[in-house]
């Protein structure tokens, strides 16, 4: 039988076509969370991207519906990131919940909303070539993060809480 709307649990939206970009793990009902898609769809309206669906946004690893690896680096030709630089993450980027890996290399971003330090899941994070000034106070609440990559920014400090990162290998 074909997968629809009724087989997918609450929570998650059934999507039909699945862009070249995404690689869709555990996920034949080809369910995806709701609460990813909204942090992806607020993602392209607050900085005016151009996409037509939220699987759109730079390549893309989803295992049982749940965003776990997203490369959002600014690439002008799109190979291997997005084609828009953007200047700021949306307040609910932290639903994000089973994301591990993350690259937001070379944009325009000055902060990371509040929310940032609720990515738990986080093991890989790179986010050198911004604009960065600061940190969130609790980002060493991050503590799953073994390689962070930070340079180039503008940081002027790093918040106390850095020294919670136990699992940092770079």
């Amino acid at each position: 039988p074909e997968a629809s709307t009724s087989s997918c649990n609450e929570g998650y939206t059934y999507i039909e076509e699945i862009p070249g970009n995404v690689n869709n793990i555990n996920n034949d009902n080809n369910c995806f969370s709701d609460d990813d898609l909204a942090v992806l769809n607020d993602f392209i309206s607050i900085n005016e991207l151009v996409y037509d669906s939220p699987l759109e946004v730079g390549p893309q690893t989803w295992a049982t519906g749940k965003l776990i690896v997203w490369t959002a680096t600014y690439v002008p030709s799109g190979s291997s990131g997005i084609t828009q630089k953007i200047d700021q993450l949306p307040d609910n980027f932290g639903q994000l919940s089973e994301l591990t890996t993350l690259y937001l290399e070379k944009h325009d971003l000055t902060e990371l909303p509040e929310s940032f330090t609720s990515l738990l899941s986080l093991v890989n994070l790179y986010i050198s070539n911004n604009w960065l000034t600061s940190l969130p106070e609790d980002f060493g609440s991050l503590t799953s993060l073994s390689m962070l990559d930070l340079g180039y920014n503008q940081l002027e400090s790093v918040p106390a809480s850095i020294g919670s990162l136990i699992n940092l290998e770079y």
